[in-house]
């Protein structure tokens, strides 16, 4: 299902533009740029923002009496045309031809080309291996990497089913990369443990 369009590109991540106002996907969820016939892009949702789509200017009005209102632009519709929402996305691997890397593409997605959210069967296969999470903990996002990295987490072990088994494969893992900074171990633990 497309959720959004490519509107800034890099070889670390892209901006894409939400089709749908005030609604980016969620935090840490897996999303794909289908960039050929055989080829593909991975990347995990890094941040989401609705703004004015003049960045000059604040999205809300002041009142009459200098009060910033919101409802204005609830209650009509016309005023929401001047909103866009968008969200930023890490790269964390890319597939051709069949086969599949958990590295940074050769190439990022080019500009234009819709944004994908993953099913729960292609989040289950490509989070089989764990290669990526690196990726996501040295990721330049505009969120700390260790609440990034546990957001995808939480959405990953929902993807797959609630599977508690996978969850403390990928904790040990995260231990490994986090083993020399306890303080950023013990947030993406306690951000990932089970209700």
């Amino acid at each position: 299902m497309r959720i959004g369009e490519v509107i800034e590109t890099g070889s670390a991540g892209f901006v894409a533009a939400s089709f749908e106002l005030n609604r980016p996907p969620e935090l840490g969820s897996l999303v794909k740029v289908e960039v050929d016939e055989d080829g593909r892009v991975y990347g995990v949702v890094s941040y989401g923002m609705t703004a004015g789509l003049d960045p000059g200017r604040r999205a809300v009005r002041r009142s009459s009496e200098g009060v910033y209102d919101a409802a204005i632009y609830r209650e009509n519709p016309q005023l929401r045309q001047l909103l866009r929402t968008e969200f930023s996305v890490v790269l964390v691997g890319w597939a051709h031809h069949g086969s599949a890397w958990q590295q940074l593409p050769p190439q990022p997605p080019p500009l234009h080309y819709s944004v994908q959210g993953c099913t729960p069967h292609e989040v289950r296969v490509f989070s089989d291996h764990l290669l990526y999470l690196r990726l996501l903990l040295s990721a330049g996002a505009q969120l700390p990497g260790e609440q990034l990295l546990a957001a995808h987490l939480r959405h990953v072990y929902q993807a797959r089913g609630q599977d508690r088994t996978w969850l403390e494969l990928a904790a040990r893992e995260v231990a490994s990369l986090l083993k020399q900074d306890t303080e950023r171990l013990l947030v993406v633990l306690q951000g990932i443990e089970p209700e």
